[in-house]
């Protein structure tokens, strides 16, 4: 199971990082001013903040054409994207391996169980039906039931 959720994620990795490297660079030649106004505006760090913040939202997107990251060549863009992804391999990982199990147990519950799921949640919200749940391991009954929501229903 280790070795599948490790491939997903170096898959969802990759595509992430293949997509950064094939935006085209902008022309700088073309206008130079645009160039040295967006490299004397932001740097390196506002791009990795823009990041970091996209990631934090669950939001994570290309985000290269954004005034904080457009003056950055793409194989320093795409450095960036994966050391911010890399900062967050553990966090990755894990919720990839929760997702693996939460879909299992998705495809062991009767149809009738999961939409009786699905309205719950629906009606009375994730965190109502999760502190009935409680947590009993390493996941919150809150995290699973948001996927199942966001996913599945």
């Amino acid at each position: 199971m280790r070795t599948t959720t490790v491939a997903i994620t170096a898959g969802i990795l990759l595509a992430t990082l293949t997509a950064c490297a094939t935006e085209p660079e902008p022309d700088a030649t073309a206008s130079p001013t645009v160039a040295a106004t967006l490299a004397t505006e932001y740097d390196v760090a506002d791009c990795r903040a823009l990041l970091e913040s996209n990631y934090a939202a669950g939001a994570s997107r290309d985000v290269s054409a954004e005034p904080e990251c457009a003056h950055l060549p793409n194989d320093q863009y795409g450095d960036l994207v994966g050391s911010v992804l890399a900062a967050h391999k553990d966090d990755i990982l894990k919720q990839a391996e929760n997702e693996i199990m939460w879909d299992n147990a998705w495809g062991q519950t009767p149809v009738a169980q999961q939409q009786v799921v699905c309205d719950r949640v629906a009606a009375e919200g994730v965190d109502t039906v999760a502190k009935d749940m409680g947590d009993t391991s390493e996941w919150k009954a809150a995290d699973l039931l948001q996927y199942f929501h966001d996913e599945k229903c």
